[in-house]
């Protein structure tokens, strides 16, 4: 894997060039650790055109997206644009079957407001500039890798880091956005982290949904909050209660939402992703195979996640491009939304940038 040399600047923001830890995710997306970081905007959509539709007049009127009806919405009353592995961005270097052209600040520019984000823990290689996946930190060996990565992909990672979990990794475990295996890709997971409080810092009137499919413990995940200076911004959910309005997550001050698929519920705002969220099926490798029915999650968990990307592997922006065509996602999304009984929905999809994602959010939401 490429790697070696990092952006000085993103668009969002300059941020530090050479980071050995910038590496190439494998896009296996049954494995997602989904930190799926749905940005909502706090008093708008996920259908936001710009990070900037949150400054000038629309602050200094309290509107949400230019809207004040908005702000009045609750989570589930409001379709999000959304990016599945959002990390695992072609335009970053060194990248192995990315997901994504854009990066994390740019996706925030261009109105994606949920963010799939992957946690794993790695071993950086000083001597070649590798990321290793620790897979005895995790509790899993190549032979349980071997079941669910493809084979071309398995073999890159060999050539690209050494046998996978083969041989001693020299240097400490640190968490970081891969999929599935680091060799293939690792974004360090502060820096990202970083990027999204920065977004949230400049713009007061947005806020976060956070999802995390967990290989890690939610002791790294909440320290890696608190250092990236974000968990003064987390909420805490009810179940079984309505869910906040933007207006209320905003006057709260509390605009960050954070699930994980795994091992939620301590902290407190670390909560358990499937009993808020229920999903569609993954794994469609034709436009016919994608489905409405309920994947995850319980019938009466309140947010409904549309996971909207064809094939598993590997990903193609051709084919990507195509199901995103306004007509068909909107069609999509407009069926699942009421085969499901729901008011509103999480989008995600491949190659946003290939997709009209972000404008049937906006028309969805008004």
């Amino acid at each position: 894997m490429s790697g070696r040399a990092r952006r000085a600047t993103r668009d969002d923001g300059a941020r530090a060039a050479g980071d050995a830890g910038r590496r190439a995710s494998s896009v296996l997306p049954a494995l997602t650790l989904t930190l799926a970081v749905a940005l909502l905007t706090a008093c708008g959509s996920g259908g936001s055109s710009s990070a900037t539709a949150s400054s000038g007049a629309e602050q200094a009127s309290g509107a949400c997206e230019g809207s004040d009806a908005l702000c009045a919405r609750h989570l589930d009353e409001v379709v999000f644009a959304g990016t599945h592995n959002s990390f695992a961005a072609s335009q970053e270097p060194g990248w192995h079957f990315a997901n994504q052209n854009r990066p994390i600040p740019t996706q925030l520019k261009d109105g994606i407001r949920v963010l799939l984000l992957d946690v794993h823990y790695g071993v950086g290689d000083a001597a070649t500039g590798q990321v290793r996946t620790d897979l005895a930190a995790e509790g899993s060996d190549r032979n349980k890798v071997a079941k669910i990565v493809p084979a071309p992909a398995l073999l890159l990672a060999d050539q690209l880091g050494g046998p996978v979990g083969a041989g001693t990794l020299h240097g400490t475990p640190a968490p970081y956005l891969c999929h599935t295996l680091c060799e293939l890709g690792a974004e360090p997971l502060q820096r990202e982290l970083e990027a999204i409080r920065e977004f949230l810092d400049r713009h007061p009137r947005e806020v976060l949904m956070v999802v995390v499919e967990d290989y890690v413990p939610p002791a790294t995940i909440a320290h890696s909050f608190e250092q990236a200076g974000l968990t003064r911004y987390a909420a805490t959910l009810e179940r079984g209660a309505p869910l906040p309005t933007f207006g209320s997550l905003i006057a709260d001050g509390h605009r960050l939402v954070v699930f994980a698929e795994e091992k939620g519920g301590s902290p407190s705002w670390y909560m358990p992703a499937f009993s808020f969220i229920q999903d569609t099926p993954l794994g469609a490798t034709r436009p016919d195979q994608l489905s409405c029915a309920r994947h995850r999650g319980q019938a009466d968990s309140p947010l409904l996640l549309i996971n909207y990307w064809i094939p598993p592997f590997p990903p193609s922006p051709t084919l990507n491009a195509t199901i995103g065509r306004e007509a068909l996602l909107r069609r999509h999304v407009d069926r699942c939304i009421a085969e499901r009984h729901a008011k509103g929905a999480i989008v995600a999809v491949d190659f946003y940038d290939r997709t009209a994602v972000v404008k049937v959010a906006s028309e969805l939401n008004g």
